[in-house]
């Protein structure tokens, strides 16, 4: 619950959640950290990720340091900025593939060099697409053949349906798949292009021709 209190509208995310998916530890380490910070609001974001919110300006820093996050925006990495996934088999009898290791597995990919912008990944294990992944820069939909890969979707202001790359594809084509498309778009696309405007400047024929 949130306190009738003003508080600064400051923010600072937690790492190293995966998915959304939460241990005993991590509940444990979060909890520990709401007392310690004396946060008044944790936020589960639309992403799967927690925000802590209204953290007192002198503590930040401090919170930051704890947590090891790194300066700068997301795409002056070279990662992804965040996955999203549903539960899958493991978890769901709708499920056709497990989820959990591909989003750490996707999250773990060291790219070329850093992103011309933010890349976010929706993962679903099956057609149902609770991870609304055909409307994310990186999507992978489970089907019985495999999985199949899209790229440059987009739900912000002006949506754009995913283009689909390939399909019937194992585990460890999809990763090899993902990374080779993510470099194609990172040597090939202008700073602060997102991966919907690329696409639908140089179109998903000239795509498959680089990267298939």
């Amino acid at each position: 619950m949130c306190s009738q209190k003003k508080h600064p509208k400051t923010f600072c995310p937690m790492p190293g959640i995966n998915a959304g998916m939460l241990t005993l530890e991590d509940l444990e380490r979060i909890t520990d950290i709401v007392a310690r910070y004396d946060i008044p609001m944790v936020k589960v974001t639309g992403a799967q990720r927690l925000f802590f919110h209204g953290i007192e300006p002198e503590k930040i820093e401090q919170l930051k340091s704890e947590l090891q996050l790194l300066d700068g925006q997301p795409h002056s990495r070279n990662r992804v900025h965040y996955a999203q996934a549903c539960p899958g088999k493991n978890w769901c009898k709708y499920g056709l593939k497990e989820t959990e290791n591909m989003s750490r597995a996707i999250m773990g990919l060291e790219l070329a060099g850093p992103l011309p912008y933010k890349v976010k990944v929706g993962i679903s294990a099956c057609r149902i697409c609770c991870c609304e992944s055909w409307v994310r820069d990186i999507g992978l939909v489970a089907e019985k053949a495999g999985w199949r890969l899209i790229f440059g979707g987009n739900a912000a202001g002006k949506p754009r349906i995913g283009d689909l790359v390939a399909d019937g594809l194992s585990d460890d084509e999809a990763l090899q798949l993902i990374e080779k498309t993510l470099n194609y778009y990172l040597i090939t696309a202008k700073y602060k292009t997102r991966s919907a405007l690329f696409m639908e400047r140089i179109g998903i024929d000239e795509l498959k021709k680089n990267v298939l």
